[in-house]
Formats: structure tokens, sequence, C-alpha cells
């Protein structure tokens, strides 16, 4: 018992270790402990995503967990992983996600690793600061904003996948400081035409596309689908031109 649970995942903290110099916490990786403690004085968004297949873990799977916190205006802080499955697949998907956690500057300071004869998955749960006064939440739509997607699909090999959301997370945040955005949300689970139901059910209102989308529309793009004033809209447009953050005008709300 003691080599299948204390032995065996010792190796973990010696990856994640540097972690603890990206966050500074009160209790991280250096304690090993059974929870995580950091200093914090303000508003918190948390999201659990998962569990994710061996190849979503070793392409991006800390994009996909951390965009339902950074679509909201948080900044993440921290993030928690659950892994199961074979050794040899636990050690792959542990030391993608410590590249995906340097590389987004998303320490993981902390989680549970399983290893059994399953299916290699992984589940994350990020932990974030609200930068707002409020979250922006995807129901609240209003009658005449445009819609717009922002940033380009987070396609690609893993290198590709995170300079591709850095470059977009980089940009949002410089958004949300600039510009009134109405509704937010990241197009994951059914691609954009799942995100759009969901947000017309949640908003009572009708969201009507125009124009050809350069995009399949069932397809995750973990980019985000955003609603706003068209004076504000002018603003993004400048903001985005400034970030080189790819921006698409794709429908009004009516």
């Amino acid at each position: 018992m003691t080599e299948r649970f204390v032995e065996s995942i010792k190796w973990i903290r010696e990856i994640f270790l540097p972690m603890d110099d990206i966050a500074n916490p009160v209790m991280g990786i250096r304690e090993w402990d059974d929870s995580v403690c950091i200093e914090f004085c303000g508003r918190l968004l948390a999201s659990c995503d998962g569990p994710y297949t061996k190849r979503l873990v070793m392409k991006s799977a800390l994009v996909h967990a951390a965009t339902d916190v950074v679509v909201k205006g948080g900044k993440p802080l921290f993030a928690l992983d659950c892994v199961i499955g074979g050794r040899p697949d636990v050690e792959e998907m542990i030391d993608s996600l410590n590249i995906q956690a340097l590389s987004l500057d998303i320490p993981i300071l902390g989680g549970n690793t399983l290893f059994e004869d399953v299916e290699p998955r992984a589940s994350l749960t990020v932990v974030g600061e609200l930068l707002l006064d409020a979250p922006i939440r995807d129901s609240t739509a209003v009658s005449g904003d445009l819609i717009a997607l922002l940033g380009e699909p987070v396609w690609g090999e893993r290198v590709e996948r995170l300079e591709i959301a850095k470059r977009m997370f980089e940009a949002w945040f410089k958004i949300i400081e600039e510009v009134e955005i109405n509704s937010s949300k990241d197009v994951t689970k059914g691609g954009l035409s799942s995100c759009i139901a969901e947000m017309e059910e949640k908003s009572g209102k009708k969201f009507k596309l125009i124009g050809n989308i350069p995009y399949p529309l069932g397809r995750n793009l973990d980019n985000f689908l955003v609603t706003l004033s068209e004076k504000e809209f002018e603003k993004l447009k400048e903001v985005c031109g400034e970030n080189k953050c790819r921006l698409e005008k794709i429908g009004f709300v009516e």
C-alpha cells in the first residue's frame, strides 16, 4: 500500500516543484500536503473540466480548462489536476501538463494521481482572480448587440496551440480593461452551434448569423464568442489590431 499510494508518485512532486516559484503559495508542492493554500484578497472564479482523453491532454487540456475562467474576466492563479491510467500514460500526461503550465504561467499546485489499468484520462480545475467588478456572463446579450468571434481556433500541435492561447489571453486581458463586453462564452463542447444555442436560451434573445463564417459550426474552436454594442465593437477592433488578435464579426442579436 505504501509503495502504491506514497512512494510511486513522489516523482510528480519533483516535476511540479518549480510551480511554487510562480505562485508562491502558503502551502503548495513543497509541502506535498492534501490541500493547497495561497494568499488571496478578492473574488475567485473557478472551473472544473474533463475528464480529457490522453490525446487532448497531450496537446492542450490546460488551455481548455483555463478558457472558462479567462472568458468570464478572470486571470488564472493556479490549477489542480486529477490523472488516472497506467504509469507510462500518466508519466506522459504529467510531463505535457507541466509544459503547458509553465508556458501559460498557470502553476499546477496539487491534485490526485491513480495508477489503474483503465483508459488514461485527466481532469483539471482552474482557479482565477476576477479582474472586473462582476463576471461576464453568457446570459446577458442585449438586443442590437453585434456578435463576434475573438481569437484564432486553438488547433494544431501543442506548441502552436499554446502560442495561439497565450496571444488570445493577453489580448483579452487588455480588451476587458477598455471594452464593455455584454456577454461572452468560450466555443467548446458542440462548437459554435451549441454555444450560440445556449446563449440564446439563457438570454431569451435570437442570434442572427450573417455572412460566411470561416470555421465549421460543429467543431470546438476554444476561442471566444462575444456580444457587444456597435460602439464598443469599434474599440474592440482597435485593441485586437494592436495585439494581433483575430476578430470576426459574424452576426447580431435581434
